[in-house]
């Protein structure tokens, strides 16, 4: 993922706090690393401080070369976001 490549200093900052990200499971039980879900806190001092706001991401056979596929369950009501919970911009990128 694209915010490994950075230090892993900034992976200790206060911005990650309360971030969730963990793979699914396969009916068999073991983990299926193509799905993953993932949480994001609401940022303090916004309309969404007080949300956990619940993400999937969907990785395809050629990752890294395409992005994962992301989509927020249930959708949210967001400038950056589709009503299908699908994101508009390339909003994960900077993280």
């Amino acid at each position: 993922m694209y915010c490994y490549t950075r230090s892993p200093k900034i992976l200790t900052q206060e911005i990650w706090t309360g971030f969730i990200a963990r793979p699914t499971k396969n009916p068999d039980g073991t983990l299926n690393l193509m799905n993953w879900e993932c949480a994001i806190p609401g940022k303090k001092g916004t309309p969404w401080e007080s949300g956990l706001y619940r993400l999937r991401m969907i990785f395809k056979d050629d990752y890294p070369s395409t992005p994962p596929k992301c989509k927020f369950e249930p959708p949210l009501f967001h400038p950056n976001v589709y009503p299908s919970g699908r994101y508009k911009l390339s909003i994960f990128i900077y993280l």
